[in-house]
């Protein structure tokens, strides 16, 4: 079911892009009004990793990144290529260092997600309480990051 409104105005350029960021964007807000903690955190990653596809297969990148046959790199893959083009890190925003803070958030999103029914062998899992917080905080900080991304990549993009 869609989420988001078509959009009224007239949009130049990739127009399937632009509508699927406003799905996105859409389901985000919709995700974390109603404690669907982890759908957001797939969508953001599937933003963020979007971008970053973008920015590291750019044909002035240093080594463009080629995808063959519809295969993707991992979210840390991608990372660990944008961090290769700014090694002294990217300020950004109110991160000290955007990259640091995505992979950092890379991490504890990994932690979120499993965190529901992972445990070691014989042992409990977490609360579910304990899960929701995490899912929560994990959601909540990466919708900063990556409104904080897409507004990088669009000043990239502008230089």
């Amino acid at each position: 079911m869609r989420k988001s409104e078509a959009s009224s105005k007239q949009i130049s350029g990739n127009v399937n892009k632009y509508e699927s960021y406003r799905e996105a964007w859409s389901r985000i807000k919709l995700a974390l009004e109603n404690q669907f903690f982890l759908e957001a955190i797939t969508i953001q990653e599937s933003i963020i990793s979007d971008r970053l596809l973008s920015f590291l297969s750019r044909p002035d990148a240093p080594n463009p990144l080629v995808l063959k046959n519809g295969s993707f790199p991992s979210f840390g893959k991608l990372i660990k290529g944008w961090r290769s083009e700014f090694k002294d890190g990217l300020p950004s925003g109110s991160y000290p260092d955007l990259i640091e803070a995505v992979d950092r958030w890379r991490r504890y999103r990994n932690e979120a997600i499993h965190a529901i029914v992972k445990s070691e062998p014989g042992e409990p899992t977490q609360p579910i309480d304990s899960f929701l917080q995490k899912a929560k905080d994990a959601a909540e900080e990466g919708e900063k990051l990556t409104r904080e991304v897409c507004n990088w990549c669009k000043k990239e993009k502008k230089s």
